[in-house]
């Protein structure tokens, strides 16, 4: 198979993973009954919401390529959207500390990220480096 095609197929597997994690986030934050959830899927509201938006995050950095700023904003909207539905569904509530975890999930998305990045351009130095040496 050629390199361009199999780069496509992994690029729509990353996207449509993406708005599969997007489409369970936003089933979970808008369920009736957050407490009648599953143990594992209940266990710490704010850690949830950190977790879901740093994979969030990377997985919006794989699938689409924009800018930090974009990435940002389309993470900070989402927060604020899921939590102003929130407000008018029974059983549910609104909170600012949701934003918060949730904006701390995006801010530990962004450096993961970039650590990954620099690891791998890293390792790229280092393997050209070696391929001239030997």
């Amino acid at each position: 198979m050629n390199v361009l095609l199999r780069q496509c197929k992994i690029k729509r597997l990353i996207q449509s993973t993406f708005y599969i994690v997007l489409s369970i986030v936003t089933l979970l934050a808008f369920a009736p009954n957050y407490n009648a959830l599953p143990d594992f899927v209940s266990f710490s509201d704010l850690l949830n919401h950190t977790l879901a938006f740093i994979v969030l995050t990377v997985l919006l950095d794989m699938a689409h390529h924009l800018k930090l700023s974009i990435r940002i904003s389309l993470g900070l909207f989402y927060a604020v959207f899921i939590e102003f539905v929130q407000h008018f569904l029974p059983n549910r509530f609104s909170s600012l500390s949701d934003i918060l975890a949730d904006s701390v999930g995006i801010i530990l998305a962004i450096f993961l990220i970039k650590l990954l990045r620099h690891i791998s351009l890293c390792n790229i130095c280092y393997n050209s480096v070696n391929k001239r040496v030997n």
